[in-house]
């Protein structure tokens, strides 16, 4: 079984989805906890730490802490992962419709490249009922989906890494 972490970004020139795929969770959390550790132990006040170790949201990483954004990424290497993405270069204005339709076209990309027959695809809540629900649906209609949910970026480790991850597209 494969679990699949999505997160997105976008720029003035591209729409990207992407993640993170891993066989097991708790390899995943066993790296995070690594990388918590080593945060824990550098010379930052607590609150950095707390910070950093809540929520490690790429924004955060990259301009704040840049140098722990390394750590982290190097961090990963041991994990046993592959990172997707799938991309869009943005030629029109951005607008809500076009926003959700690409991120839905984009994960579908991704979902169909996954040679696995079973994955458990967890995305970034975007508080859309609407939306959302159309992630749900259209997603779990895939042949290799055996499940989909939305999720709280800073509830889920596999999301926090997925937005580091994508957030360097």
């Amino acid at each position: 079984m494969k679990y699949l972490f999505i997160d997105e970004s976008i720029d003035s020139k591209y729409y990207v989805v992407g993640g993170i795929l891993v066989d097991n969770e708790n390899d995943l959390l066993l790296v995070y906890n690594q990388f918590k550790k080593q945060v824990l132990n550098m010379s930052l006040t607590n609150k950095q730490k707390k910070q950093i170790t809540t929520e490690f949201k790429s924004t955060l990483m990259d301009r704040t802490y840049p140098a722990i954004k390394r750590k982290f990424l190097y961090k990963l290497r041991s994990l046993d992962c592959k990172i997707v993405y799938s991309y869009k270069t943005i030629n029109e204005k951005i607008n809500k419709d076009f926003s959700e339709r690409t991120y839905i076209e984009l994960l579908s990309n991704i979902v169909d490249s996954i040679n696995d027959n079973v994955v458990i695809v967890t995305f970034d809540n975007f508080s859309n009922v609407k939306f959302e629900e159309n992630i749900i649906e259209t997603i779990s209609k895939l042949p290799n989906v055996k499940s989909i949910k939305k999720d709280y970026s800073y509830n889920n480790k596999g999301l926090q890494f997925a937005d580091n991850v994508v957030g360097g597209y």
